[in-house]
């Protein structure tokens, strides 16, 4: 399920109901106090996952405040489909008032315009594409800032475009957004828009920061972990690689690679463990789809190219991941 059932106390009041009860079912564990003044049924909760409940946090937020909000940063990023990576551990909103309380404990009050640039997704209104992808190449590192970069460029999958974005203010009808997307949601972004918003910028020193990492950015990524991946071997020194290459297997069939270093013949891929749990990728069992990898990669070695892999661990340390990719054959500047 990707939303659940708010219970506020003014709901068992409408019912004539003891709105005391909430308190006493949340000691029972029958409800889960989502904050205050907002529950949840145990049951539901519990069929939620990391990103289902932060989103389920967003809507309980919204519930209590006298105006609605409007969603930014990380928390917009999500319903974008934009590449960030975890689960962000506080709800961002706009607000128009300096020294109004910039932060509390589950939520970042950013200053900036309620008004422009902010669009509809079913019940909440959030800051538009660019802003919110601008907002984060800002603040974020440049591996990190990339990967939003290049989430924004690429064009979502006819069938992973689940979030409809429309006019604030404009009933959408009855959507539920998904804050657990495969893929970018909404047009895409052209470089275009990001390098004419750079230029806007109000300093010379966070126009070229931007523009540093809009001019690296590629909608050829395939992830998060490839865009990191790819930020990270530029900051280490190591030569650019052609992203996607293509290989024609035996069977005919074609095969991608996400990295492919041409003067070393070595082709480079990230293994995040959502690879392999994509509906849409070769479908069978977990067992049958590594076998697949195996088969797959085997083909390419045959053609002469070396392989190198790595994950999230080796990733997030410089010292392992230049190991590896030097051990690879990759010459390091």
């Amino acid at each position: 399920m990707d939303t659940l059932r708010l219970i506020q106390p003014a709901d068992l009041g409408r019912l004539g109901q003891d709105t005391t009860k909430l308190a006493k079912l949340c000691t029972k564990g029958e409800l889960v106090r989502i904050r205050r003044g907002v529950y949840a049924t145990s049951e539901e909760w519990k069929q939620l996952g990391p990103l289902q409940r932060y989103g389920a946090q967003a809507a309980a937020f919204q519930a209590v405040v006298a105006t609605q909000p409007v969603l930014c940063h990380a928390t917009a990023a999500l319903l974008w489909g934009l590449w960030i990576v975890g689960v962000p551990n506080k709800l961002h909103v706009v607000t128009e008032v300096v020294g109004s309380g910039r932060s509390s404990k589950d939520v970042v009050r950013h200053v900036g315009s309620r008004m422009d640039n902010t669009v509809g997704c079913g019940p909440f209104l959030l800051t538009d594409k660019l802003r919110t992808t601008m907002v984060l190449i800002g603040e974020l590192a440049f591996p990190y800032a990339v990967a939003v970069c290049d989430s924004a460029l690429r064009e979502p999958h006819p069938q992973h475009a689940v979030n409809r974005f429309g006019p604030a203010g404009v009933e959408a009808g009855r959507h539920e957004p998904s804050w657990v997307t495969d893929g970018p949601q909404g047009p895409a972004l052209s470089l275009d828009e990001l390098r004419m918003a750079a230029s806007l910028l109000p300093s010379k020193a966070a126009r070229e920061r931007t523009l540093a990492v809009i001019n690296f950015a590629s909608a050829l990524s395939g992830s998060a972990g490839e865009s990191i991946s790819r930020a990270k071997m530029h900051q280490l020194g190591f030569p650019a690689p052609i992203l996607q290459k293509k290989y024609t297997l035996r069977d005919g069939k074609t095969a991608l690679v996400d990295f492919w270093f041409k003067e070393q013949n070595v082709a480079g891929e990230f293994d995040g463990k959502a690879k392999y749990l994509r509906a849409d990728w070769g479908g069978g069992s977990m067992e049958e789809r590594l076998w697949k990898e195996k088969c797959r990669e085997d083909d390419i070695r045959g053609q002469g190219v070396s392989f190198v892999r790595w994950t999230w661990r080796e990733l997030q340390d410089r010292a392992l991941f230049t190991a590896l990719l030097r051990r690879a054959g990759l010459p390091q500047a």
